[in-house]
Formats: structure tokens, C-alpha cells, sequence
């Protein structure tokens, strides 16, 4: 039976202990422990539990804590579901984002993979009803949940096939159609493509994403901003896939109006090439437009410089080699997927990215790096060792004492002529040792 948080005999009691850790907490400067806040999720009050969430979401952002998630896996899994069932808009926000520190801080494996299977379907419900604040953090949570907890290729695409169907709201998932803001819309995009990273092209259903390139392009020429970068990196990732065939729109599919759009299809291209071309075509032009916009607009100059980075790409055929400095040492980025993931998953972090690369295995093993271990007594690894010596002569005034100078620099007795010596027959023994080993 799984091990769970263990509930003091007192409720009453423990709250009010809480309570006064809390005040004292806001008033010293000091700090609750983590079982405390995981306590405060049983409380009835919603602002109770809200609070309690958002500290335990900057305790597994700032610190990682494999051990404490281990050991409480079932009470935080459960109870943040229960948020979904009772809680407030802000707390389901809260728990979704708590949902998914508490997989990236697990890793695979089984725990991973029971939050996926309990949490994809209380997630699905909540795109439905969630306000349109709080739905890029479920979004996040069912990308994030996903991505780790996945076992197999339909629970991947699954999740993808929600996302898919919330950016279009097709009949039947949502019953009314809304137009989605830009912010919504390019977190949809965003985790549909962050969950398309971790999927093989052999893998690929052949039904379930026709006419996504023509949708992509249909939002190169009617949005821009954070929008027009998402579905740019969407197709730089399509191409490196490179299975075209299952992204293009299909003669078969044409009834369906909110995929692709009869007459608007993809289907006229001759080769892939002539796809590749119209799309870089398409890019290049938008960032053309954007380069002699007025340059008082940074927005726009930043969606410029992006959007020729992917042009870059495209036409490269390859990804660059890209490097992260994280600590002291260099992440190596070879492909667009990992550059994909490194940036949402650093999204997601925030200010704790640094400390779970350093110390999460899920994330060494996703980006295959591997942190120097630091000693305990040295806060900075070495790079290199050199060693100098110094001889040091006193210097003694001719003028007070001659023979006293004469003893000093002139004698074979001298200290100095002594340290001439000894430093002469350190240079005839380094030279006879290279000569030795030259002529060897």
C-alpha cells in the first residue's frame, strides 16, 4: 500500500499550529516546513489551501526535493485533484502547477505514470471550464504531466490530440466555439509542439495531424507577436521530424473546416522541397516586414531576430550546435527539439531551472548532461595546477659594511652564490632529462 502523509490525530490542533508558524513566519522572516503546508491542503478554506500551494510550489521550484516527493506522493497527487473537484479557479491554476513540479521532480517511473493516467482526464475537464487566466497553466501541467509520465506513444498522442482539439474546439469538445487570446493560443501551440519533441516520426499517427502545416501558416499570415513565434518554431520542429506526409492537409480530410479549409489545402505542393521553400518564403517575408517597422518597437525587432533564426534553420536543413552555460559548466543543444525543451522546461522553472539541472536526474537524463561533482571544502573546481619559485636575496648596503657585502654576494659561501648554484643545477638536470627523453 502506498505510503502517505501521515495525519496528526488532531486537525484542530495542527491548524493552529499552523496558523501561529504562519504568523510568526511573516513577522520573523522565517520559514514553515514542507509536511506543515502539505497539512494545510486538508483545510476547508480554499484560501487556506491556496496559500499552502503556492508555498509548496516555491519549495520544489527553488529546492529539489526528490525524498519529500517520494515519501508524500499520494497526498499531493490526490489532493491536488481534489482542488480540481472543490477548489477555485485560482487554486485548479495552482494545483496544475504543482501537479507538474511534482513530476519533474519524481522522474519516471511509476508514481510518474499513475499522476498521468489520474490527472489527464480532470485536466481535459478543467480546458473546458477554466477561465482563460488560468488555462496556459493547465496546458503546462497536461505537457509537463505528459512528457514524463508517459509510457507509450498513445498516451503521448493523446494528450496532443486534447491540446489539438482545444486549439481548434471542434465540435463535441467543447459544444461553443470562442476565439482564443494570443496568450492562450500560443501556450496551446506550445505545449503541442514541446510534446511533439519527445515523439519519433515512425511513431506519428497518419490521422491525427493533417493539415497542422496549413493551419501553422494560416497564422504566419494573420498573427504575429508570441503567436506568430510559436507556430514558427512548430514548423522548424515538423521539418526536422521530417515526416511531411503526416502534417500535410489530406484531400480525405477536407470536410473538416476547422483544420484545413478546402482550396487552402497543402496538397497542390509538387515535393517537399517546394513546401520547404513557400514556408521559408513565408517566414523570411514576415521578418522582412518586421526589420522596416519602426525600430521604437522592441516586440517587433525581438519576433524579427527570431524569425530569422528559424529561417536559418529551415534553410540550413540542420540545427547549429547551441551552448547553455549552466553553473559552471556547458549544456550542448544539437538539435531544435532539445532547444525546444530546454526553453520550456526553463519557462516552467523559472528562477529554479539552475538548481534542477544541477540536481535532477530527469532533466540530465532528457538533455543527457552530466554535472561535475563539487568537493564540500571547495566551492570552485580547478582547471589547472602552476608552480613558481621565488628566491628572495637580502639586500645588504655597501656603503655601512662592505665586508659584510662581500660575505653576502661574493663569497662561495654566501647565501647567494649558494642559491645561484642550487638553481643552476636544477636547470642542468631539467636539461639533461628532455635530452634523455629526445633521444629516446
Amino acid at each position: 500500500m502506498r505510503k502517505t502523509a501521515k495525519r496528526c490525530s488532531s486537525q484542530r490542533s495542527v491548524g493552529d499550529d499552523c496558523d501561529h508558524d504562519a504568523e510568526t513566519s511573516s513577522s520573523k522572516g522565517g520559514t514553515k516546513t514542507m509536511d506543515c503546508f502539505l497539512e494545510e491542503l486538508f483545510q476547508k478554506r480554499g484560501s487556506k489551501r491556496e496559500s499552502a500551494l503556492a508555498f509548496i510550489i516555491e519549495g520544489f521550484t527553488m529546492k529539489y526535493q526528490r525524498l519529500f516527493a517520494q515519501q508524500n506522493f499520494a497526498t499531493l497527487l490526490y489532493r491536488c485533484l481534489n482542488s480540481f473537484k472543490k477548489g477555485s479557479s485560482k487554486e485548479i491554476g495552482l494545483a496544475c502547477h504543482a501537479l507538474g513540479l511534482l513530476a519533474i521532480t519524481i522522474g519516471c517511473g511509476a508514481n510518474a505514470h499513475e499522476l498521468y493516467r489520474e490527472a489527464i482526464d480532470p485536466l481535459s475537464k478543467a480546458l473546458k471550464s477554466a477561465p482563460e487566466t488560468f488555462i496556459p497553466s493547465i496546458l503546462e501541467c497536461l505537457a509537463i504531466v505528459t512528457f514524463i509520465g508517459r509510457s507509450n506513444v498513445e498516451e503521448t498522442e493523446k494528450a496532443m490530440q486534447i491540446i489539438w482539439r482545444f486549439i481548434h474546439l471542434q465540435s463535441g469538445f467543447n459544444g461553443v466555439a470562442r476565439k482564443h487570446s494570443a496568450v492562450v493560443l500560443t501556450s496551446a501551440i506550445s505545449a503541442w509542439s514541446f510534446l511533439l519533441t519527445s515523439m519519433d516520426s515512425w511513431n506519428l499517427s497518419y490521422n491525427h495531424w493533417q493539415g497542422a502545416i496549413d493551419f501553422f501558416l494560416n497564422i504566419l499570415e494573420t498573427d504575429g507577436g508570441s503567436v506568430l513565434a510559436a507556430a514558427s518554431e512548430s514548423l522548424a520542429l515538423i521539418f526536422e521530424v521530417e515526416s511531411f506526409d503526416k502534417f500535410v492537409c489530406d484531400t480525405k480530410v477536407t470536410s473538416d473546416s476547422s483544420i484545413c479549409k478546402e482550396g487552402n489545402c497543402l496538397k497542390g505542393f509538387s515535393s517537399t522541397q517546394e513546401l520547404k521553400e513557400a514556408i521559408i518564403g513565408q517566414v523570411r517575408s514576415l521578418s522582412q516586414q518586421a526589420e522596416g517597422c519602426s525600430s521604437a518597437s522592441k516586440v517587433v525587432n525581438n519576433d524579427c531576430k527570431y524569425s530569422w533564426d528559424i529561417v536559418k534553420v529551415l534553410e540550413e536543413d540542420c540545427f547549429p550546435e547551441t551552448s547553455v552555460k549552466i553553473g559552471h559548466q556547458i549544456l550542448r543543444l544539437c538539435t531544435w527539439s532539445q532547444l525546444l525543451q530546454m526553453n520550456y522546461l526553463k519557462n516552467f522553472l523559472g528562477g529554479g531551472f539552475l538548481k534542477h539541472m544541477l540536481e535532477n536526474e530527469q532533466l540530465h537524463d532528457v538533455f543527457d548532461f552530466t554535472p561535475k561533482p563539487l568537493s564540500s571544502n571547495e566551492p570552485y573546481v580547478c582547471e589547472r595546477e602552476e608552480v613558481s619559485v621565488h628566491y628572495f636575496v637580502p639586500q645588504v648596503r655597501k656603503k655601512d659594511n662592505k665586508d659584510c657585502c662581500q660575505r653576502l654576494h661574493k663569497s662561495r659561501n654566501s647565501a647567494a652564490s649558494k642559491a645561484r648554484t642550487q638553481q643552476l643545477n636544477k636547470q642542468r638536470t631539467i636539461r639533461a632529462e628532455e635530452l634523455r627523453i629526445s633521444f629516446d
